[in-house]
């Protein structure tokens, strides 16, 4: 991916004209809500994608980035809203390149340079839109229903594209087996086509053979050894000297006729009557469970819920349930359609030899009607047509089976077929008016109606051995298929659930250090159970606090693009996605980021002043490095807005002679500062219910524990004869003494003019040297190359046996030599 150095924006969604250097390092966005921090994150997503995930999606209709990207006052003209961005490429050996998108251009942006390389980094970031992370996203993962969750990780995991193609397979497979039904009838009426221009009884080769053998003898032809789907019955026949055949061969058409009589004939049958009988009664008790009937599909799938049941939730929807009482839910509802099955396999099977009436029926008819377009003059078959269409539609609903009602109302109908006799006899009578054609006439017109059904027989036998081979490779391919996607998915699932349980622990190591997880990956769903302090795994949403669903959010969302990007997850904007991570917990936070993952570069944006601080406190973000917004306006956008630390902020106050506000300020800025110097020295202050402590509480503290680890280190070198280190110590201790003295925060308590009580009613020149002097006290419990707050180890239990930095500069023993 990219490193971003440098944004400007120019009248694009609330903001007018805004320059931010980010050095290619993270970056935080602070202000209240509504004072145009989200424009930011807009604004890189729009760069690198040229859409706006906050104007597209579900609830967004009528939204769009052509009309909404522009500053409201500009929406006219938008060839002015656009979005510079200045970007280091690190698998490019950091090359710089810069990209400029406009809205009204927004899928043609001015790239420079404009080589292979920089194209096609910038076509990759546009590849992923997850880059930008807001808590919608980030809590989908965690709460979604399985196959929804299922979805929206393959998507991001680019795997999206697997079960898509799972499911065509399996379309496909199961369509060739209902493929197969159809082709075998059609073979089956196409084999009674050919005995009825055979004139046979029984479909038999032998009897067949000699029926065609006592024609081709009439014609002078040799007789045929074999019949096979090779043979040619009308072999030699060319070389005859007979006249031409007749358009309807009369001997063949009075035997259709004859063949569509008698099954027209079988409707009105007791036995087919009574078929349909017991049809109708079958469907007749399944409309009262016509829905459930829909259902019988999912027996495969409750089965395996089954398997996967723990026995207080549903491990599909994430319900709770008393214990047992899911199995029992489960078990009825299989046994319930179990039976409901059998009832439909038992009516199917009453169905087929109705469809297979229907089908041979309507094969007739269409012979018959095809005669009826050959004879001179014309006769009106219309009547027969339209029996043929109404037999077509009972056809249709009886296969398609539901609705119930529909089905029913056309096997009633079958009973009540009209044979249309008149129409009938009329075609009959003339196609008996034909000429009588000769011996070698009719002889020619047998064997080539014959060959002609023959190739019809034989392509339909053909078509069933390939349907067959279709399906059973169809079925193949998707189990195969299936087996190996999903075992490569477990894989995949099972590195992100290691990843995602360690980053987890990370975060929550104080109460959670045994936590783990398990992602359950069935067909089209992912299951996400999660450990609950060792009482067993549920779904995150069970017990699970939104504090600690949103920090599971977060590390899942870390764990897939780690697995997804790798070493090319070199960026992400997150959308104030932390608000509701436990306040104990976002120092966790903080150090997972900053060393899991350093070389990420994060944009974070946040209303909470105190995430901030957490985040500079920890060296996740760098002194200067954030933007703060203070209010918002239409006219001038995002004002008030600074990059200066606290310190120049009390520099500014006090050149304006705010004394008052720049009091303040530091007051404020000293109890965050104390309280995280004590969290992160484990200093003693006395516990108040409301963990509301003041300054005077938290200074005192943070500076007695500070100056006796500094001791301590040094009594500890002293043991060891560790010169150089005694010498470091000596150093700061000196630094912290000096500083110590100015601040005269040893007489916190006993000396007004150096509590915050009074320093409103300072003047500049009284005030700025205390400014000066706790700057220069704060600066002693930082490192000055990492700028992280130093800390003791471990952070838990009686001993405190190291006092560290980020970096590694400071790393100093606490324990005496014995």
């Amino acid at each position: 991916m990219i490193r971003i150095e440098s944004i400007h924006i120019h009248e694009f969604r609330g903001i007018r004209n805004l320059k931010l250097d980010l050095n290619g390092q993270n970056f935080a966005a602070c202000g209240p809500n509504g004072t145009g921090k989200s424009g930011i994150v807009d604004a890189i997503e729009f760069a690198l994608s040229g859409d706006i995930s906050r104007l597209s999606g579900a609830g967004t209709g009528g939204l769009s980035v052509k009309t909404h990207g522009p500053h409201v006052d500009i929406r006219n003209n938008p060839q002015e809203a656009f979005v510079t961005l200045e970007v280091v490429i690190p698998s490019l050996k950091n090359k710089k390149a810069t990209i400029t998108r406009s809205v009204k251009l927004a899928n043609n942006p001015t790239i420079t340079p404009e080589d292979h390389d920089v194209l096609s980094a910038f076509k990759a970031v546009s590849m992923h839109p997850e880059f930008v992370l807001s808590r919608r996203e980030l809590i989908r993962y965690v709460l979604s229903e399985p196959g929804k969750r299922s979805a929206y990780v393959q998507t991001l995991l680019r795997l999206d594209i697997i079960e898509k193609i799972r499911g065509i397979l399996q379309r496909i497979a199961n369509g060739s087996k209902r493929d197969i039904v159809i082709l075998e009838r059609a073979e089956e009426d196409t084999r009674k086509s050919l005995m009825t221009a055979l004139d046979i009884p029984t479909m038999s080769k032998i009897i067949a053979l000699a029926s065609i053998n006592d024609r081709r003898a009439v014609l002078g032809l040799p007789h045929l050894p074999e019949l096979d789907a090779n043979t040619s019955i009308k072999d030699g026949l060319i070389s005859t000297k007979t006249s031409e055949p007749s358009k309807i061969p009369k001997a063949q058409a009075l035997l259709d006729v004859a063949s569509m009589k008698r099954e027209l004939s079988v409707f009105q049958t007791q036995q087919f009557q009574q078929i349909c009988a017991d049809a109708i009664a079958k469907g007749s008790n399944l409309i009262a469970d016509q829905q459930s009937l829909e259902g019988i599909t999912h027996i495969a799938f409750l089965n395996s819920a089954l398997e996967a049941d723990k026995g207080t939730f549903c491990p599909v929807c994430d319900t709770a349930f008393e214990e047992g009482e899911l199995r029992r839910h489960i078990e009825a509802k299989i046994a319930r359609l179990s039976h409901l099955s059998n009832q439909k396999d038992s009516l199917e099977t009453s169905l087929k030899p109705i469809l297979s009436q229907l089908s041979a029926t309507g094969i007739s008819l269409n012979t018959i009607i095809e005669y009826s377009e050959l004879l001179k003059p014309k006769v009106d078959a219309s009547q027969i047509v339209a029996l043929r269409n109404n037999l077509r539609m009972c056809y249709q609903r009886i296969l398609k089976l539901l609705p119930l009602e529909e089905l029913i109302e056309s096997l009633n109908e079958l009973g009540n077929i009209e044979n249309n006799t008149t129409a009938i006899d009329t075609l009959a009578s003339a196609m008996d008016a034909l000429p009588e054609p000769s011996k070698q006439e009719a002889a020619r017109d047998f064997l080539v109606l014959a060959q002609e059904r023959l190739d019809k027989y034989t392509a339909a036998k053909r078509a069933v051995q390939t349907g067959k081979f279709q399906s059973e490779r169809a079925t193949k391919v998707f189990q195969i298929y299936a087996k190996v996607t999903t075992e490569a998915l477990e894989r995949i699932y099972k590195m992100v659930e290691t990843a995602f349980s360690d980053y987890y622990r990370k975060i929550n190591e104080d109460d959670e250090n045994g936590f783990t997880a398990k992602l359950i990956p069935s067909s089209g769903k992912l299951g996400f159970d999660v450990d609950f302090y060792g009482r067993g795994h549920f779904p995150p949403g069970a017990y699970h606090s939104e504090g600690h669903q949103d920090g599971m959010g977060l590390c899942l969302y870390l764990a897939l693009m780690n697995h997804l990007q790798d070493s090319n997850f070199t960026f992400a904007v997150f959308d104030d996605v932390l608000m509701s991570v436990d306040s104990g917990h976002r120092r966790q936070v903080c150090k997972l980021l900053k060393e899991q993952f350093a070389n990420t570069q994060f944009v974070f944006t946040t209303h909470d002043d105190i995430w901030l601080k957490h985040m500079k406190s920890q060296g996740l973000i760098k002194s200067k490095n954030f933007a703060h917004f203070r209010t918002w306006s239409v006219d001038l956008g995002p004002s008030q807005w600074d990059s200066l630390d606290i310190w120049d902020e009390l520099e500014e106050h006090l050149e304006k002679n705010d004394v008052r506000a720049a009091a303040a300020l530091l007051r404020h800025y000293l109890e965050h500062f104390a309280a995280e110097v004590c969290e992160r020295l484990r200093a003693v202050v006395e516990f108040q219910g409301d963990a509301q402590f003041e300054l005077g509480e938290l200074l005192p503290a943070a500076t007695s524990a500070f100056g006796k680890f500094l001791k301590r280190a040094k009594d500890a070198a002293n043991s060891w004869n560790n010169s150089d280190i005694l010498l470091k110590i000596s150093s700061l201790e000196e630094a912290f003494n000096k500083a110590k003295k100015e601040t005269s925060c040893e007489q916190w308590q006993i000396n007004n003019a150096v509590h915050y009580n009074e320093w409103a009613n300072f003047s500049k020149q009284d005030f700025s040297p205390v400014v000066e002097a706790f700057r220069s006290f704060v600066e002693c419990f930082s490192c000055k190359l990492c700028s992280e707050i130093y800390y003791v180890i471990p952070a838990r239990g009686p001993k405190r046996e190291g006092l560290r930095c980020g970096c590694g500069d400071l790393n100093l023993n606490l324990n005496v030599r014995s």
